[in-house]
């Protein structure tokens, strides 16, 4: 079976969802757990939106230019990497730094990835394309989250950070297979 740039993109984004998934409602209390307050989470979250408003400019600027597969690709190893630096955090510095960085991560992501699903849609099917996209990935998701709360209650948090960044780094590799074709 020869997979399409959608069906790639719709299996990266799953697993995806399904390693952030994992961490899902549990980030804040693993935050609380390095010291963060709910002031504190409130400004890691601030920065996080505000970077990633300020970046989603220039990523959507700069992946027509050069192509959305890289962006891509940057997008999914970093995710791989700031999953497992979120093991390394011990203070509320650190978590902010994180958080910028994700932040820009975010900015870049939701804007190549809208533009790219755009892009492997058929404009008669768009929206029941773009539909079966959203329900396939936030049903790994929603299961993801399940799992992630009995995986902390035996092994704790740490373990969802080392799946997730495992996970993302496996998606993320399957994105080599897409080929684009700059316009």
């Amino acid at each position: 079976m020869k997979l399409n740039n959608l069906s790639i993109f719709t299996l990266v984004n799953s697993i995806g969802n399904f390693a952030w998934g994992l961490i899902g409602p549990f980030y804040v209390v693993y935050a609380q757990q390095v010291g963060g307050t709910i002031e504190n989470l409130g400004i890691a979250f601030g920065l996080l939106i505000l970077v990633e408003s300020f970046v989603s400019y220039f990523a959507g600027k700069y992946s027509d230019k050069i192509g959305k597969k890289p962006f891509l690709i940057f997008i999914g190893f970093s995710n791989a990497i700031t999953l497992f630096l979120y093991t390394l955090i011990t203070t509320v510095t650190q978590l902010y730094v994180i958080q910028i960085f994700l932040g820009a991560v975010d900015g870049i992501q939701k804007t190549v990835s809208t533009a790219f699903l755009g892009d492997t849609t058929k404009r008669s099917k768009r929206g029941l394309q773009i539909g079966k996209y959203n329900m396939v990935i936030n049903t790994f998701g929603g299961f993801s989250i399940m799992i992630g709360g009995l995986l902390i209650g035996r092994y704790g948090f740490q373990i969802i950070f080392y799946i997730g960044s495992f996970l993302m780094f496996i998606a993320t590799s399957l994105l080599f297979f897409i080929k684009e074709h700059k316009k």
